[in-house]
């Protein structure tokens, strides 16, 4: 944290579009985000699943715990909910996670005859994402999960509430945006120079600051270095969840 906050953002966006002037920013204050290795698209499955509102080290502790007790990943379709929910004690809404899980992998099952997503590499962008969204537990940011992050490394951009509530405040998403239209919103201002792996860097760019610095309820406007770029951010007037001005404290 202390490497954004001495840097000094003198940010004219000019010719070069915006998120591409940000990126570079938090290239230069956190140093390049790529990855050393990638889950198939049936690991990210589950690990995306059961990660939403879950601190990444928790959800991290019962991805391993799912792997080592149900080896293959395939006999999750033949589990109970009772059975997987022992092993999901760190993650948020255990209960319900544990029923999706065994249910979503039971269908995929049924569908392909063993817990495999690889033939979504041959599908258009879109209908990947259409197909991954009918299944249960899995919403926009899942589904681009599964795509983006897994060795499918597809070109699709992952929005999570750290970049949801960065998007608000610094003018990139409407206020209104739940994550569909957010995901939507920010493709759009995507250079299409970008790649998979140009997309993966600036999700965990972007997610970092948000944990670092524009937190949910106090950020670090004083201290940000992207501060005047930023609709809200002033002095003393607290950000509330969504990115509005907020009196109210954590």
């Amino acid at each position: 944290m202390a490497v954004i906050e001495q840097i000094q953002f003198n940010l004219d966006f000019g010719e070069q579009p915006p998120l591409a002037t940000v990126r570079q920013r938090l290239l230069a204050a956190y140093g390049p985000q790529r990855d050393s290795r990638r889950h198939s698209p049936h690991e990210q499955f589950v690990k995306a699943l059961i990660s939403a509102e879950t601190y990444d080290s928790e959800s991290e502790k019962a991805f391993q715990a799912l792997q080592t007790h149900f080896h293959p990943l395939d006999e999750l379709a033949k589990a109970s909910a009772q059975e997987v929910l022992a092993h999901l004690s760190t993650v948020t809404h255990p209960e319900r996670k544990a029923g999706q899980l065994v249910r979503s992998v039971a269908r995929i099952v049924a569908e392909r005859s063993r817990f495999d997503l690889s033939f979504l590499a041959a599908w258009p962008l879109h209908s990947a994402m259409a197909k991954l969204k009918t299944y249960e537990g899995i919403g926009p940011k899942c589904a681009a999960a599964i795509l983006n992050f897994s060795m499918l490394r597809r070109r699709i951009f992952v929005v999570d509430r750290h970049i949801k509530r960065f998007g608000i405040r610094f003018g990139f998403l409407s206020e209104d945006a739940g994550f569909e239209k957010a995901h939507l919103q920010m493709m759009r201002l995507i250079p299409s120079s970008w790649d998979a792996d140009d997309l993966y860097e600036l999700h965990w760019l972007l997610k970092r600051f948000g944990q670092e610095v524009c937190t949910s309820q106090r950020p670090l406007c004083e201290r940000c270095g992207l501060a005047d770029l930023c609709k809200f951010g002033k002095p003393g007037q607290p950000t509330g969840r969504d990115g509005a001005k907020s009196q109210r404290r954590g």
